[in-house]
């Protein structure tokens, strides 16, 4: 499909454990396509500074390749305010908010999607951080966290505030990543928010995203996570970069791979790290090829003594 007119803004959604620093990195040096990406959220400590690594995973002499938004999890106003006073200081000049964390870890006790059935408590919240934000503030949300109905009166307290954009991920934290997204919510949750509006949920080709443009013309910009790492080459198609033929394929394929593997080899400590690591991008990236079952078998029984060798065998086979 010829689209009418092209996609102005592609975001890199956050996938917490997978599209880190060096995900980020690698994907833009090798695929392109996206304009931005939010990181995956900081979880705030009451009281206590955000962590060095924290910082360094995404400070711009590390983020050169792509333009990246910190994102914080919390429920605590002044640790709030602390951690976006500590950010504007490091250099950022937008943050973004996480309400919709579906984890029992961060819901269950009243952050990320756990806030959204509280807008009083929202409100509150904000009404105490915006006094003296030093940064832009957008938010990231679900439609609700049991009642995909709670997005309603949480947009209306939204609203109030001078936010940089509202991020809508159609579906509620009950569904966790599962389910069917819903656009008719989606564009109610449009048509309410007052604010540059971006929409994430199952974006999985370039089909899909045209066709929720029409249903949702009004879209700021559009948040991809899932649908990118499965098929890494799917926002420059949807910029209007052409197919690439298997052989120039395959070869951006293993330089991905590479600058991930060398990556992690910098970013952490021992072997068995980084092979954690490239298993949770092999979730991801077998999807690249025709067979992912047995790619992802190969990978699996693969240690760090014979993994070069798996790899190896893995892009011999034929491409997806």
């Amino acid at each position: 499909m010829i689209p009418a007119s092209p996609i102005e803004t592609l975001i890199l959604a956050p996938i917490r454990g997978v599209t880190d620093v060096v995900y980020r990195d690698a994907h833009a040096r090798c695929f392109g396509g996206f304009d931005s990406a939010v990181a995956p959220f900081f979880q705030l400590r009451q009281g206590h500074p955000l962590r060095m690594g924290e910082l360094k995973q995404v400070a711009a002499e590390n983020n050169r390749a792509l333009r990246t938004i910190p994102q914080v999890l919390t429920n605590h106003p002044p640790t709030f305010s602390a951690a976006l006073r500590e950010l504007s200081a490091a250099g950022h000049a937008e943050v973004n908010w996480n309400l919709g964390c579906p984890y029992p870890t961060a819901a269950g006790r009243g952050r990320g999607a756990g806030l959204l059935p509280d807008p009083t408590r929202i409100d509150s919240i904000l009404a105490e951080v915006m006094n003296e934000v030093p940064v832009r503030l957008s938010v990231k949300m679900r439609l609700g966290y049991h009642d995909p109905d709670e997005f309603r009166a949480v947009m209306e307290v939204l609203n109030r505030y001078p936010l940089s954009g509202v991020i809508v991920h159609a579906r509620t934290a009950d569904q966790m990543g599962d389910g069917l997204v819903d656009v008719v919510r989606a564009g109610q949750a449009l048509a309410l928010c007052r604010h540059p509006f971006i929409y994430n949920g199952d974006i999985a080709d370039v089909d899909g995203l045209f066709d929720l443009r029409r249903q949702l013309p009004q879209t700021a910009a559009w948040m991809i996570g899932r649908g990118a790492l499965r098929n890494p080459f799917l926002p420059a198609l949807i910029k209007g970069t052409p197919v690439p033929p298997p052989d120039v394929r395959r070869e951006a394929l293993l330089k991905f791979h590479g600058l991930l593997f060398d990556g992690y080899g910098q970013w952490l400590s021992g072997a068995r790290h980084r092979m954690d690591k490239m298993g949770e991008q092999w979730d991801y990236l077998a999807h690249a090829f025709s067979d992912s079952q047995a790619v992802m078998s190969r990978i699996r029984r693969s240690h760090p003594g014979n993994y070069e060798a798996a790899v190896e065998w893995v892009f011999t086979q034929p491409l997806a």
